[in-house]
């Protein structure tokens, strides 16, 4: 009897660890089912939603059962650390994602991404090492490099490299989210601009109008009908100085920090600041 229960552990323990690779609509059907466990799913990449982050080291798309079966399931925030430039996945290619499964809202999707391959490489341009380094450019380099992008009325297109553009907040869009910690804004080199030619979009900074910020993402165009709208997203963004006051690291090592009357200052170069950071003397 113990033999028969080892050889039937061991046959069902076999079809666990090979078992086959599941379709982008069975995934859907366990989804729909309540099954919450890990699964490899197989399909084509069918459509880029956010580009390879260098940032972050993932990427985000729609997979399909067929190459041309549309938005039918996406691999959310697919983690490529590790793998070669050439080894993240482009459309046309034909992917496994081991993951665990969910339905956020209407859309059918991966959880926790565990690893993926390719199981056959589509005739999509590559990723090259050149495209994951985070390149700095000023606010009009960034227009002229997002303007430069070829795609037809109503559809977004954007660069495959990332870029890193510094400049001053002109106009707030949509001020800061704190649950979703992100902001949509208008950047021009010039502080006292009136307007600015680049969005940043949901940018991960609470910052405020005239505010020096630093934005990396990729850069986008998108031609409406009476208009054209270049943004940069996706990445990170920081303030670097606020309101035309320099931010100061507490771990600068000309930085120091001295009680007054009760008051606390910072001393950096010889200049007083105090707590909130504004310059005193």
């Amino acid at each position: 009897m113990k033999k028969v229960f080892l050889f039937v552990a061991t046959a069902l323990l076999s079809v666990s660890l090979f078992a086959d690779n599941i379709s982008c609509a069975e995934a859907k059907a366990k989804i729909d089912g309540g099954d919450k466990n890990e699964y490899t799913v197989e399909g084509f990449v069918t459509e880029i939603i956010d580009v390879a982050n260098p940032l972050f080291n993932n990427i985000t798309f729609w997979m399909a059962d067929k190459a041309d079966g549309g938005q039918e399931f996406e691999v959310y925030r697919l983690s490529f650390k590790g793998k070669d430039a050439a080894d993240i996945p482009v459309v046309g290619d034909k992917v496994a994602v081991t993951a665990t499964l969910q339905k956020y809202k209407d859309t059918y999707e991966t959880d926790k991404n565990k690893d993926y391959s390719i199981v056959s490489k589509g005739s999509g341009e590559r990723y090259t090492a050149d495209d994951l380094v985070v390149s700095p450019v000023s606010v009009a380099e960034a227009v002229e490099i997002a303007t430069a992008l070829e795609g037809g009325k109503g559809a977004e297109v954007c660069t495959k490299k990332f870029y890193e553009v510094t400049g001053y907040v002109v106009k707030i869009k949509d001020a800061y989210n704190a649950q979703y910690k992100n902001m949509t804004f208008y950047m021009a080199e010039d502080k006292d601009a009136k307007s600015g030619d680049l969005q940043a979009y949901r940018a991960s900074v609470d910052a405020k109008k005239g505010d020096k910020v630093k934005v990396s993402g990729y850069l986008s165009k998108y031609v409406g009908d009476s208009f054209t709208s270049i943004s940069i997203k996706g990445g990170k963004a920081e303030v670097v100085q606020e309101q035309g006051i320099e931010n100061f690291s507490m771990e600068s090592a000309k930085a120091t920090k001295v009680m007054i009357d009760g008051q606390l200052y910072i001393i950096r170069n010889g200049v007083k600041y105090n707590a909130a950071g504004a310059v005193v003397e």
